[in-house]
Parts: structure tokens; C-alpha cells; sequence
């Protein structure tokens, strides 16, 4: 694998990355899988997009050795970000507006589910930090199911500040909190051009970020659990702020 390349590995992984439109450039298969009626699909994929197929011994799978990765891999490039200025410039542009700000979540298993929530329900741009967040990587897009691939997603230097600026251009901000002062996500207004801002798994919302917020808002559970996990709760927003802008 050279250096510039990205893995995906598992079976359904790859047939997944491929009908995405993930940008593979080539899949190795298992010599001792070459006649699996279960690879059929996965290369029928691969060739209809002229994606190379080669079948290879073990030791090509060496950089997911101990992995689950059933003889299967995808190299694909690297992902690339968005630069924030044209996703200012979009916002402002724009007549309506859902941008989704990630302030320092971590875990790649999350920030994938919430891309695919985002990415499900249509948002504009996804705004997150260059430092102490997970980024985009192979992980990531793997838990993504392929929406990283039809986002706009940027990195900024600091949070606060590109709040600041998305409120420059015309974007009225909400932060999911669970401090007293939070509204109910489902009697809030939200304007033509909104940003939801997500906190980092467990502390939630920076202090300094979430002054930055023009409204909080909750979600009220009936269980007994504190809190949804974090692509949870950004689905049930953004759901609904799709559904009254």
C-alpha cells in the first residue's frame, strides 16, 4: 500500500464503498477467495466503475493483519476537505442553510454515524477542527457507509471563531445542551440558515463554544439514560430542523 492510500476492508465495507462512489483505486482479493460466488458482486462493481480487481496472497493483507478483513480490501485516496472559505461562501449564497459543527468529537465510530445522519438528512456543510478531533480517515468513512464521499466537510483553527463567522453570514446558531436553560429541539424555531452545533462525547459543549450559541436545545428522554449518543442526537435534530425550515 503506498503511503497516499487509504484502507477499507470486510466484505460488505467494500461493496459498500463501491456502490457510494468512494474514489477506490484498486481492490485486493484473496487468491483462495478467486472463486467465491459471494466476490462475484463485489467485482462486477469494481469492473462497471474500471476499478482494478487483483487477487493476491496473504501477505498482501499484512497492514490489516489481526483485523476482521475476510481477504477484502479497497485502497482508496485520501479524503479530501472542503476549504472554508467556499463553504462561507456557499452559506452565504445561499437562500437556506443547514451546517452541522462538531465541537471536538473523537471517536471515529461516532463522527462516521453522524456523517451518515448528516449526510441523510441533506445538510450543507460540516464544519469541524483541525486539532483534538477525529478526522476523516479510513475508519471513519468505513462507519459513513459512503456519505463522506457526497459531503462538504471543512477543518477551522478554532470553533469559536467560525461560529462567529457563520453568524456573519447569516446563520442563526443552536447548540444541543443539557443545561437548564436549553429548550426542547421540537419547540425551538429554527431560521432559513441554521447551525447545529454537537458537543464532544461525555462533556458536551465547550464553555466558550456554547456562549457562542444563540439558542440551546435539548432533547427530552423518557428513560432512563442521561443522554442519546451523538449521532443519535444529531439525527433527531437535524431531522427536525429540516423539517421546519
Amino acid at each position: 500500500m503506498a503511503a497516499h492510500e487509504e484502507i477499507i476492508y470486510g466484505l460488505h465495507a467494500v461493496a459498500e464503498a463501491l456502490s457510494a462512489g468512494e474514489p477506490v483505486r484498486r481492490i485486493i482479493i484473496g487468491k483462495q477467495r478467486q472463486s467465491d460466488a459471494k466476490i462475484k458482486p463485489i467485482v462486477d462493481a469494481a469492473h462497471a466503475r474500471n476499478v482494478p480487481v487483483s487477487f493476491e496472497s496473504g501477505s498482501a493483507f499484512g497492514a490489516v493483519h489481526g483485523r476482521n478483513h475476510q481477504h477484502v480490501i479497497a485502497l482508496l485516496r485520501p479524503f479530501v476537505y472542503a476549504s472554508w472559505p467556499e463553504v462561507r461562501a456557499h452559506v452565504r449564497d445561499a437562500s437556506k442553510a443547514l451546517v452541522l459543527v462538531l465541537d471536538h468529537l473523537e471517536d471515529p465510530q461516532n463522527l462516521g454515524a453522524v456523517l451518515r445522519s448528516a449526510e441523510g438528512a441533506g445538510v450543507t456543510a460540516i464544519v469541524m477542527p483541525e486539532r483534538r478531533s477525529a478526522g476523516v480517515t479510513s475508519a471513519v468513512r468505513r462507519a459513513a457507509a459512503g456519505a463522506a464521499s457526497h459531503l462538504k466537510i471543512a477543518r477551522v483553527p478554532n470553533i469559536v471563531r467560525a461560529l462567529e463567522s457563520l453568524k456573519t453570514d447569516g446563520c442563526w446558531v443552536s447548540g444541543l445542551s443539557l443545561a437548564p436553560q436549553a429548550v426542547p429541539y421540537d419547540q425551538a424555531d429554527y431560521a432559513p440558515k441554521t447551525a447545529i452545533v454537537l458537543g464532544a462525547e461525555g462533556r458536551g459543549l465547550s464553555r466558550l463554544v456554547g456562549e457562542r450559541c444563540d439558542l440551546l436545545v435539548r432533547i427530552p428522554l423518557h428513560g432512563r439514560v442521561a443522554s442519546l449518543n451523538a449521532a443519535s442526537a444529531a439525527a433527531v435534530v437535524l431531522f427536525e430542523v429540516v423539517r421546519k425550515q
